[in-house]
């Protein structure tokens, strides 16, 4: 449970005057939020409605490595590229 004194401490750490309803209201609306994050951690995290990153990642495909092409081949379309890589002229706007 959230107690007025902490909220007044929390209040003077950030430099806040409030009133005793803006108090209360603020106690009651952190005694909420922190009830929610109970709500939330108390989660099934291996439940089938939500498996996360972790299912996110058993999906993904295999990595193949393939030959690469030529960097000649590929710096041809920009006249053969500057010390082999593409050339990239300065925004009027980047320069400073």
């Amino acid at each position: 449970m959230i107690e007025k004194k902490d909220i007044e401490w929390l209040a003077k750490l950030a430099k806040l005057q409030l009133d005793e309803g803006e108090t209360e209201a603020l106690r009651k609306d952190m005694e909420d939020i922190v009830g929610f994050a109970g709500t939330v951690s108390e989660a099934a995290a291996d439940s089938e409605a939500y498996r996360g990153v972790i299912a996110e990642a058993e999906n993904l495909r295999e990595d193949i490595v393939t030959p690469s092409f030529p960097a000649e081949l590929i710096l041809s379309n920009v006249g053969g590229g500057e010390n082999g890589y593409f050339p990239v002229k300065k925004r009027r706007h980047d320069a400073k």
